[in-house]
């Protein structure tokens, strides 16, 4: 038997209209919510109003079941057609805008500033790649009716702030149209690559096939243009229905996007955090539980918890009885935390009026109870995260349920964390075991997170990473014996990319 955990990004009842970006008389109107550090005001003109114009001092609140209600309150048709009108540096901003206002408004975040400049995203690429040495390339992916707009921007080789005229940022800036018969078909791709990824019974190329469709429309058109700028690591901003495309496992023939970049994904640029932090300095609360009463038991658990908290971190450890909500709280409440992991069950049915939640070995925590509790903690209202990663080491979402795929995509706004790292669908108790042990061994070694995690996933699929019948073999060699009622899952074949191409890195990548 597979013990599963997931957890599902939740679900609104509630449309709060607070305003994060519309253009009104041509001008960008920004709310007067805390903002992220790498944000900045833009007054670019558009010549069309695609965002409503909402009274920002008395906002409306709009009870919605439908998900797809936010749809009726922006002009998509608008939108699409000024994309490929106006000029590259509008099109970013009309970007930004869009992504923030579908996050900000669907999900009622509170982390919602003004939206970045072309050069101030310029700014904040150079500046982490000069910091980590990851150079990172930032790719919006928008549908259109009978095309995918792939806009990439790559981060420039000496600061803005020496750029003679506009036309140097404009240069780091690449805008292709991909045709395509109907958008509903990228949709079908995507789901279907999910699909046939999840299911292991399968043969390969009932994956490999629509991951190399979509590689074709997604990668290839830009694949000379990085290679010839260096890039390392892809960080995408998708348009809907695209945002739990599982990006590390698309493939060009021959090899999965992994083996040649680091993946992530971002709400927005504007919605990120940045400002690099060595991850080895900070301090550890790792929590979770092995045995429930009303769910199954995850006997990798205490495995999972013992290891990472042997690797050097400074941590707390808190597993089965003692993982209570008072003891989270009052452990955030006593020490800043730089790195939270949290190894439970969780789920989210879309079909399901439960809400979101989140097992304590006490009770559940709904997604919505999880927010306030770490708004209580600061961490939302703090004008930078203290929380550097938080790890929720399982997780899924519902295909076709535009709330979870938002909620997916801005996990990490909406605690208040400057990254998470989540699954994108069920990985067995096993599975989950051998990547986040892996995971945390490359953090070690390269304190990069979205690095970290493609080696870690590298190391699984090509067999770095494996199974005898009693013991998780890793990379480095150490062996972690396997307790009996995880021998019966031994057999997995962690090569498999429904273990490791499921796990996404969210927010800021390095």
């Amino acid at each position: 038997m597979n013990h599963c955990r997931c957890l599902h990004p939740f679900r609104t009842v509630g449309f709060g209209l607070m305003v994060s970006l519309m253009l009104v008389g041509g001008t960008a109107i920004a709310p007067s919510h805390g903002q992220s550090g790498n944000q900045s005001d833009v007054t670019a003109p558009n010549p069309v109003n695609v965002m409503p114009a909402i009274d920002t001092e008395e906002p409306q609140i709009q009870e919605f079941t439908d998900t797809n209600t936010l749809s009726e309150q922006v002009d998509r048709v608008a939108y699409e057609a000024q994309i490929q009108q106006i000029s590259i540096t509008e099109a970013v901003q009309l970007l930004e805008e869009y992504q923030a206002f579908e996050f900000c408004n669907l999900l009622e975040l509170d982390r919602c500033g003004d939206v970045p400049s072309l050069d101030a995203i310029l700014t904040t690429l150079y500046t982490t790649w000069q910091e980590t040495g990851n150079k990172t390339a930032l790719i919006y992916v928008v549908q259109l009716p009978k095309a995918l707009q792939l806009i990439a921007i790559v981060p420039p080789d000496r600061p803005v702030s020496t750029f003679s005229d506009s036309q140097q940022s404009i240069n780091l800036v690449h805008q292709i149209t991909v045709p395509i018969d109907t958008r509903e078909e990228v949709v079908e791709l995507t789901r279907t690559l999910r699909r046939n990824v999840i299911n292991r019974h399968l043969a390969s190329d009932q994956y490999t096939s629509p991951a190399t469709a979509l590689y074709d429309l997604l990668i290839t058109p830009l694949k000379p243009m990085l290679e010839a700028q260096g890039i390392e690591h892809l960080l995408f901003s998708l348009d809907q229905d695209l945002r739990l495309l599982p990006l590390a496992v698309l493939y060009d023939g021959e090899e999965f996007l992994i083996e040649q970049y680091g993946v992530g994904i971002i709400p927005s640029f504007g919605l990120v955090d940045t400002g690099y932090q060595d991850i080895r300095s900070q301090s550890l609360l790792a929590m979770g539980a092995s045995q429930f009463t009303q769910n199954s038991d995850l006997p990798a658990v205490d495995l999972e918890l013992d290891f990472i908290t042997r690797l050097g971190w400074q941590h707390q450890l808190f597993k089965d009885e003692q993982f209570t909500v008072a003891n989270f709280m009052a452990a955030n409440q006593a020490n800043q935390f730089g790195l939270i992991h949290l190894a439970t069950h969780a789920e989210f049915n879309p079909a399901n009026l439960q809400p979101a939640y989140l097992q304590f070995s006490d009770r559940t925590v709904s997604f919505t109870e999880l927010r306030e509790l770490v708004r209580s903690l600061g961490w939302i209202d703090a004008t930078y995260p203290t929380v550097e990663l938080l790890i929720l080491s399982a997780c899924e979402t519902a295909v076709g349920d535009r709330a979870s795929e938002l909620g997916f995509a801005g996990l990490a706004v909406q605690l208040g964390v400057k990254s998470a790292l989540a699954s994108l669908w069920r990985v067995s108790d096993l599975g989950t075991l051998a990547l986040m042990s892996e995971y945390y061994l490359q953090l070690r070694q390269t304190p990069i997170k979205s690095q970290a995690l493609r080696q870690a996933q590298i190391n699984l699929l090509r067999g770095q990473v494996s199974l005898t019948a009693d013991t998780l073999i890793l990379s480095n060699g150490q062996r972690l014996p396997l307790p009996p009622r995880l021998q019966l899952e031994a057999r997995q074949d962690l090569q498999h990319p429904m273990i490791w191409s499921g796990f996404q890195l969210v927010g800021y990548w390095n």
